[in-house]
């Protein structure tokens, strides 16, 4: 009976023990704390803004929820867009997050609405320009297109006909800019069209097309 007594206890106090290591381990575990975040940069960074106009703030993390003294906030990650509208006169904007709890205020004269789209101005090849070299296109690598102002939105390299020639197109501040793949080398006596689509900080919107024919093989 005694013996009996000890092998219950004991087994008793091996399950107890289990219960005790299941239950500690058992539970959820807690979600990891999202690192602290960092106001990094914003365009424009100050002076003067349309009051229909938009601010990119980008920070060094996902700074979680946003909020700003004026404007309505969008966006995810480590970029928020700002969009009017705003009070024409002087505004004070501050930025507040949650990751990290930290705020940054911006300054800048709010003007009249900007209702004028964006043009080009010049880049690598003028529009309707013919007798291209090909050879120093593609031995620069890049083509780039440059525009009245700041601007988002997207550019291709197409044939005359519209299929893409398969250069990646980027556009960032006042540039665009189309950079070649190994292999698809423009060729002779062909007529090529950057086309695309960008935006300023008001939204206003403009079509890009610049065509250029490349000259015949010497």
């Amino acid at each position: 009976m005694v013996k009996l007594f000890r092998t219950f206890a004991l087994v008793f106090a091996a399950l107890f023990a289990l219960s005790l290591v299941v239950g500690c381990g058992g539970g959820e575990e807690e979600e990891e704390a999202a690192p602290d975040a960092a106001f990094s940069s914003a365009t424009p960074a100050s002076g003067d803004l349309a009051s229909n106009g938009s601010i990119t703030v980008t920070f060094d993390n996902d700074p979680g929820d946003v909020q700003a003294s004026a404007g309505a906030v969008s966006g995810a990650g480590k970029t928020r867009t700002i969009a009017g509208p705003f009070t024409p006169g002087a505004l004070s904007l501050t930025i507040s997050w949650t990751n990290g709890g930290g705020s940054h205020t911006l300054t800048y004269n709010v003007t009249a609405p900007d209702t004028e789209a964006p043009t080009v101005t010049g880049g690598t090849i003028k529009d309707g320009a013919e007798d291209v070299d090909p050879e120093e296109i593609n031995g620069d690598g890049v083509i780039e297109v440059t525009f009245s102002e700041d601007v988002s939105g997207n550019i291709a390299l197409q044939t005359e006909g519209g299929d893409d020639v398969g250069w990646i197109g980027k556009v960032e501040g006042t540039k665009g800019t189309l950079d070649l793949v190994k292999g698809k080398e423009i060729g002779n006596e062909t007529t090529y069209v950057i086309k695309g689509k960008v935006s300023d900080a008001a939204g206003n919107e403009a079509d890009v097309s610049v065509t250029f024919t490349t000259k015949g093989k010497e």
